[in-house]
C-alpha cells in the first residue's frame, strides 16, 4: 500500500535584525500559534518555512534569544499566494550583546504610524540611474569603492537626497546583475548621480503612541536620520544616539515633508 503525504506551504518568514538590516541566524527561535508551539523548517539564513497550518489569517508569537518577543499578524491578502513570504523585524533586547550593546530612544506620540532610521555614516552603495522599459523600473548602482560590489536583497532600502535632509524608500524585486536591480515600484522623485543608498533600521510604534528605536552602540559617532509618520504627515529628524538616547520628543526640530503635489502647486504660484 502506497502512502501519499501531502505538504502545503503555508508561510515563509524571514527574520531581520532591526539594527543591522541583516537576517537573524538564531536557530533557537520559538514560534507559537494559539499557545501551541510550531515546528517550522529552517531554510537559513534567517528563513523559516511552515507547512500544513492552513492559509487563514492568524497572529503568531515569536521568541528569539536575544530579541524582544514579537507578535506578528499574518494577513494572506497582502502576501504572494504562490510564495507567501513575510519579513519580520526583530528588535534586540538589552541582553543581546552580539555586535555591540544597545542604545534606545523612546517616548510617546499620538497618532504615530511608524518610525525608522538610517545610519548616515554607513552607506552601502551609490545611485547611478533609473530606466523605465515595458513597465519595468531598473536602477543601476555604483559601489562605494572602485571594483567593489553592491548586493541588495528583496527588502526596502533608503536613497538619500542630495541635501541629506530626507530619503526615499524603494523595494528590490530582484537583483538581475551585480550592479543592477529591478524595483518593485517606480520612483516619484528624481535623484542624482552618487546619491547614497542605506539599509533601513526599524523601530516599534504603538500601542497608544508609544515608540522605541534601538541601534547598536558600535561606534563613537552614531548619526542617524529618523523618518516617522504622524497621522497623514511624514517627518525627518537627525539624531546622534550617544547624545540623544533616552526619552525623546520626536517632533522637536523635526522637518515636515511637503508632498510633491503641494511643492508643484507652490512653484506654479510663484
Amino acid at each position: 500500500m502506497t502512502v501519499v503525504i501531502r505538504a502545503q506551504l503555508s508561510l515563509a518568514l524571514r527574520l531581520v535584525d532591526t539594527t543591522t538590516g541583516r537576517e537573524v541566524e538564531e536557530r533557537g527561535t520559538s514560534f507559537f500559534l494559539n499557545g501551541n508551539r510550531l515546528q517550522p523548517m529552517y531554510k537559513g539564513p534567517g528563513i523559516f518555512v511552515f507547512v500544513n497550518i492552513g492559509r487563514e489569517d492568524f497572529l503568531m508569537q515569536i521568541d528569539a534569544p536575544g530579541y524582544d518577543k514579537t507578535d506578528v499578524k499574518v494577513n494572506y491578502e497582502e502576501l504572494d499566494p504562490r510564495l507567501p513570504m513575510l519579513d519580520v523585524f526583530l528588535m534586540p533586547s538589552e541582553k543581546n550583546r552580539i555586535g555591540g550593546s544597545v542604545l534606545e530612544i523612546s517616548g510617546t506620540l499620538s497618532e504615530l504610524q511608524y518610525i525608522e532610521a538610517i545610519n548616515l555614516d554607513r552607506p552601502i552603495g551609490l545611485f547611478h540611474s533609473i530606466t523605465e522599459k515595458k513597465n519595468v523600473s531598473r536602477m543601476t548602482l555604483l559601489p562605494m569603492r572602485p571594483g567593489g560590489g553592491c548586493r541588495l536583497d528583496s527588502i526596502r532600502y533608503a536613497l538619500l537626497s542630495e541635501t541629506g535632509e530626507r530619503y526615499d524608500c524603494f523595494e528590490v524585486k530582484e537583483q538581475d546583475a551585480p550592479l543592477s536591480i529591478v524595483l518593485k515600484d517606480s520612483f516619484e522623485t528624481e535623484h542624482k548621480l552618487n546619491d547614497k543608498i542605506y539599509r533601513i533600521i526599524y523601530g516599534r510604534a504603538g500601542p497608544d503612541g508609544a515608540f522605541s528605536l534601538k541601534v547598536r552602540d558600535d561606534s563613537d559617532h552614531l548619526p542617524y536620520l529618523i523618518h516617522f509618520k504622524v497621522g497623514e504627515d511624514e517627518y525627518f529628524k537627525t539624531a546622534d544616539f550617544h547624545l540623544d538616547a533616552g526619552h525623546m520628543d520626536l517632533l522637536k526640530d523635526a522637518a515636515k515633508v511637503i508632498p510633491i503635489t503641494e511643492e508643484n502647486s507652490e512653484d506654479s504660484e510663484t
